[in-house]
């Protein structure tokens, strides 16, 4: 091959290849994207969780079947996550971000004027529940595009949306409740979840996109008969969709580390304000445990980045010791009912949490690349919503056990 072909090509590829400056700025915008998706999602899981009691006699339903709503937004999201990937490059991350957001807010601000508990479900799984984990997948995988260095600080900082949510969102909701009505929360809800729009918009301006626009070095090969249809429809499936993630058993191990603590997590958020009001909690308790809660994850999340890129311990293991002492809060929860004790074991959770799903980003980075993030990202969340599906019930249904029989 001619050295002027091989110089061409080199200038093509270094062409593409975004600059150092245009790398930190999107990694920024990443960041604030992944930041504000931690608010949303807060406000949508704790906010449905504390309007739990309240849904549950405007609707004259029960608990679980409440909670069981709350997981299928959840749970219906992860059965298109998949898609993500596709869809990013198809369209650019940001743009459909952006129509994510807006997807969410309408459904919250539709489902205030629901009259019934099926309405509701309706309108949120199938408005809210896709767009809320497509939006996740592709911000993810934008900021771990993004650094190398510095993503367990990026991922921290990032993380801390959540975190606020929980020192925000808990009394604003308890406030907003009590002076407008669930319906009027779902609507103050739904126009926050708008904000996501513009971070989208900022995404769009600042994307860095995967290295793909490259040309094959000419060689001279033998003639071979062209595919058939039916075999070049089954590679580009497979080839979009990521398929072959689902044979690499790293990915299967990453993929059971997160669903396990996500599901753990997701049905303490959905069902601790009504295990705490069982336990002769006010709402107003119930929501100081959640605040103090936030404040420790907020903490740990911005400690755990130094901690990891100052090579203190390795990622395995702090994720080691925190699943170890967030399993121990799960199981002693249910014994304990005095006020600091709850307030604790809470913070436990939380922070565990936290720290968890900052290192999972690195993790997955380490493990996988960045160039399979995103369908990585999305087969999980499928695993995650069979979990949601099969088993999200359960914990309701024990909840209104315990209340009945009045003991652990």
């Amino acid at each position: 091959m001619r050295d002027a072909d091989v110089s061409q090509i080199q200038d093509e590829a270094s062409s593409i290849k975004p600059s150092e400056p245009d790398r930190a700025q999107a990694g920024w915008v990443a960041v604030l994207t992944m930041w504000t998706r931690g608010v949303i999602r807060v406000a949508m899981l704790k906010g449905l969780g504390m309007m739990l009691p309240t849904l549950q006699d405007q609707f004259g339903t029960t608990t679980w079947a409440i909670g069981w709503m709350t997981s299928l937004i959840v749970a219906v999201g992860g059965l298109v996550a998949p898609v993500a990937g596709l869809l990013g490059r198809r369209f650019g991350a940001g743009n459909v971000i952006m129509i994510c957001g807006a997807m969410i807010g309408i459904a919250f601000i539709a489902g205030s004027f629901a009259t019934t508990s099926i309405q509701l479900t309706m309108i949120l799984t199938l408005l809210a529940g896709p767009p809320f984990i497509v939006s996740q997948v592709l911000a993810k995988e934008a900021m771990c595009r993004c650094y190398n260095k510095n993503l367990a600080k990026a991922s921290g900082i990032a993380r801390t949306g959540t975190s606020i949510g929980f020192i925000a969102a808990a009394p604003l909701i308890q406030i907003s409740l009590g002076t407008f009505g669930w319906r009027g929360t779902m609507l103050l809800i739904g126009g926050g979840i708008i904000h996501l729009v513009p971070c989208g918009a900022l995404m769009r301006k600042n994307e860095v996109k995967p290295n793909t626009s490259y040309q094959e070095v000419p060689q001279e090969e033998p003639d071979t008969a062209p595919p058939s249809a039916c075999a070049a429809c089954w590679e580009s499936v497979f080839k979009n969709f990521d398929l072959s993630l689902l044979r690499n058993f790293q990915y299967w191990s990453v993929a059971a580390i997160f669903v396990c603590f996500n599901f753990s997590y997701e049905m303490w958020v959905i069902y601790f304000v009504s295990q705490a009001l069982s336990k002769g909690f006010s709402l107003e308790d119930a929501a100081v445990f959640v605040t103090v809660a936030g404040v420790g994850s907020l903490l740990a999340k911005l400690s755990q980045g130094f901690i990891i890129d100052a090579g203190l311990i390795s990622c395995w293991g702090l994720m080691v010791i925190c699943i170890i002492v967030s399993s121990l809060a799960f199981f002693l929860t249910p014994w304990l009912a005095w006020y600091w004790t709850m307030v604790l074991m809470a913070l436990l959770v939380v922070v565990c949490d936290g720290v968890l799903t900052c290192l999972h980003d690195v993790l997955a980075k380490q493990v996988l690349g960045a160039e399979l993030l995103a369908g990585a990202y999305g087969w999980i969340g499928v695993k995650a919503t069979m979990a949601r599906l099969f088993f999200g019930f359960i914990p309701g249904k024990e909840c209104s056990r315990r209340v009945f029989s009045n003991g652990p």
